[in-house]
């Protein structure tokens, strides 16, 4: 029993030491730096996973605390992109071993940290005297104190032949976000930095002119289809110049407060709401189909909640939330095509499209949940930048493309237009030429009513000689017999009245003649400016006819119409029937009442009892003298001014 318990505790004791050498030794490792070695056949490193970390959760330690030998033994090896995965509050310690056993003395080193959106980087480089040079950046702080204008944030290695150095970088991340390392000599770091801005360059320019080109379509074509293109194509340059950096870079270098403006959350969500708009809108446009329309708001509705609650609400592990939003975005992408397919008005060009906007997507919300897709770093950090360009090369394409079928549509509706427009003119001119016949016959009718009127009116006028002859013959022989019997004459008087008065026109011959008010207004216009134009303003004689027969002044604009300064000045009744009242104030073989006139014309007893009472004030302000034809000077006086003869 005795030797049973010793062999008990000799085991537990050597277990016990065992396992405190083994954790012995894992320290004495861990309190070794991981050494990046800068060997001859290599002049780029990624170094994101050969740094030492430390979270400061309080963000209380300095440097000369973090650098002590004591505190070595805090460091981790890094194992991923995020460093420390769990907490993106504190301030973040990286420590950065450098071994150069390359023999080039006029060699430099820059050390590159990818990734624009780092609120503040510190560079902690060590001098001789056991003090350390600091380089802040960041951006949070102007662009301007950059040691090194780039981008990026960089910094210079000072690191000779064979010196092995140990940097320190104290970082405050915005978010969670993984990291993105690299050591550059100056012959790797200056062919990249040109080729890079060289190549965003021709990205960012090309993108801006198809941008001007589809905002001068908006305006030109007044197209919504151009208006969701636009809106695309600046999300889509939005979005990159939040991943680049070049927006604070070039457009506010001295306000880094903006730089809230390209935070993932809006730029993403642009990138995405734009792409599915301009997709909808270009399928509706083509084919109506409101279920993709509520299919699209849907997954822009649901893509929305989703980034807040990432955001602000219970996170989901990066590699599910990239599944989610995989499969919500594949829904009315899938829908679109189907439905284009189902017309067959599915083209190459907007496959291609479709696809690259899903990879494009993809690939943002893969980056953000650090998802490599390729291995080397470079194609996974600009692999957005190719995709969103063939994209919106392709959309472009297809732009066209539905611009040759609308037009082809548009041929073939105007072809129609123009045939329908045939048929009608043919029928117009039909219609037109039974029209001329009839208003040939009509104005032949009426050319035979004036004619007749017009012989009538000169049997009048030799009728009314040959009564006046008669009447000074009759006088004569008056004078000369001398007869005092009354009888014989009021016999001759009344032999002369039946000679004299002739029977008129009744109301409804009369209104063949003047049927209408236009009628009317062109006799009257005649009568008054027979002996030519004067203007009462300015006595111009030149004017110009209006449609009612009135004259415009062609010096001062004057208007005076066909019925001012006339008998029928301000009459509440068609003129029509003040004419016929008139016609019969100087007929002497019709007299009605005022009842007999009221129910011939259609008006009121009072209306013609008015207008007669006018027309013998007109009477006898013009002395007039019962001539058969008076009737036409007493149409123009004037009662509230002076007659016109």
């Amino acid at each position: 029993m005795i030797l049973l318990s010793l062999r008990i505790f000799i085991l537990l004791f050597l277990s016990t030491f065992s396992s405190w050498m083994v954790d012995e030794k894992q320290q004495r490792v861990q309190e070794l730096p991981t050494v990046i070695k800068l060997a001859e056949d290599s002049i780029h490193y990624h170094i994101t996973e050969s740094l030492d970390f430390f979270l400061d959760i309080e963000g209380l330690l300095d440097i000369e605390e973090v650098s002590a030998s004591t505190f070595s033994h805090n460091f981790q090896k890094a194992t991923n992109p995020y460093m420390d995965s769990t907490n993106a509050e504190g301030v973040l310690w990286l420590r950065v071993t450098v071994e150069n056993q390359r023999p080039e003395l006029n060699e430099a080193w820059f050390f590159e940290s990818w990734g624009f959106d780092i609120r503040n980087i510190v560079f902690y480089m060590p001098n001789d005297d056991n003090t350390f040079s600091v380089k802040e950046s960041g951006y949070t702080l102007p662009f301007q104190e950059r040691e090194i204008r780039h981008k990026n944030f960089n910094q210079v290695v000072n690191i000779r032949p064979g010196e092995t150095k140990t940097f320190y970088l104290r970082i405050q991340r915005s978010y969670l976000m993984g990291f993105s390392f690299h050591l550059r000599s100056h012959s790797s770091f200056i062919p990249h930095a040109v080729n890079e801005y060289f190549l965003l360059g021709i990205y960012y320019g090309v993108l801006v002119i198809v941008l001007f080109f589809t905002i001068y379509l908006i305006f030109k074509q007044k197209d919504p289809l151009y208006a969701y293109f636009a809106f695309f194509l600046y999300a889509c340059i939005w979005y990159s110049l939040g991943r680049d950096g070049l927006g604070f870079q070039y457009l506010w270098p001295n306000f880094p407060e903006l730089n809230i403006l390209t935070r993932r959350l809006l730029t993403q969500l642009l990138l995405v709401i734009s792409a599915l708009l301009f997709s909808n809108y270009f399928v509706q446009k083509i084919h109506k189909s409101p279920a993709i329309n509520k299919v699209t708001w849907g997954a822009i509705l649901l893509i929305v909640l989703l980034t807040l609650n990432q955001e602000y609400g219970f996170k989901v592990g990066d590699f599910y939330m990239l599944l989610i939003f995989s499969s919500i975005l594949l829904v009315p992408i899938v829908g679109m095509v189907r439905t284009l397919v189902k017309i067959r008005q599915m083209s190459w060009a907007h496959s291609f499209a479709l696809i690259c906007m899903f990879i494009g997507l993809l690939q943002s919300y893969a980056s953000e949940a650090n998802v490599e897709l390729f291995d080397d770093p470079i194609i996974n950090w600009y692999f957005a930048n190719p995709v969103i360009f063939a994209e919106v090369i392709f959309f472009s394409i297809s732009i066209f493309n539905q611009i040759g079928y609308l037009q082809k549509k548009s041929f073939i509706a105007e072809r129609s237009l123009n045939r329908a427009l045939l048929e009608k003119n043919e029928l117009q001119d039909k219609l037109n030429s039974n029209l001329k016949d009839l208003v040939k016959k009509r104005t032949q009718k009426v050319r035979s009513l004036a004619n007749e009127l017009a012989e009538k009116n000169r049997q009048l006028l030799r009728a009314n000689t040959k009564l006046k002859k008669l009447n000074e013959e009759v006088r004569t022989e008056n004078l000369n017999l001398n007869l005092t019997n009354q009888e014989l004459k009021e016999g001759l008087e009344k032999t002369i009245q039946e000679m004299v008065l002739m029977k008129g026109f009744d109301f409804r011959e009369f209104k063949e003649i003047f049927p209408d008010k236009e009628a009317c207004c062109k006799f009257l216009s005649e009568l008054k400016w027979a002996g030519g134009f004067h203007c009462k303003k300015c006595g111009y004689n030149k004017a110009t006819i209006s449609k009612s027969f009135g004259r415009r002044c062609r010096n001062c604009n004057y208007n005076e119409s066909a019925t001012s300064n006339t008998l029928f000045h301000k009459i509440k009744f068609p003129i029509e029937k003040a004419f016929y009242m008139l016609y019969l104030s100087n007929r002497k073989d019709v007299n009605m009442t005022l009842n007999e006139l009221s129910e011939t014309i259609d008006l009121r007893r009072e209306t013609c009892w008015a207008f007669k009472n006018k027309i013998a004030i007109a009477k006898e302000q013009i002395d007039f003298d019962g001539e058969l034809n008076g009737w036409e000077r007493l149409a123009l006086v004037d009662l509230e001014g002076n007659s016109e003869a």
